[in-house]
């Protein structure tokens, strides 16, 4: 092995080594999903409306709210 190939070498094994010392990637903090709590589910499960089969636009009413009440836990 040449100087030179030597010099390389060294200077190969020093910039990984540096690469795995060297991770300062910023990343993006992301809050954690809030989701439902089981008294929010069973809240819903027990909407008269939705319990008598009141028909489709009830349903539609429940999916808005329940899609307002995660936005509003998630701060969206």
């Amino acid at each position: 092995m040449t100087p030179e190939d030597e010099e390389f070498e060294r200077i190969s094994r020093e910039i990984r080594r540096n690469a795995k010392e060297d991770d300062d990637d910023i990343q993006e903090y992301k809050r954690p999903w809030v989701g439902l709590t089981d008294g929010e589910v069973e809240d819903y499960w027990d909407w008269e409306d939705f319990q008598t089969g009141a028909g489709r636009s009830t349903i539609f009413q429940m999916v808005r709210h329940i899609d307002a009440t995660l936005k509003r836990k998630n701060n969206e």
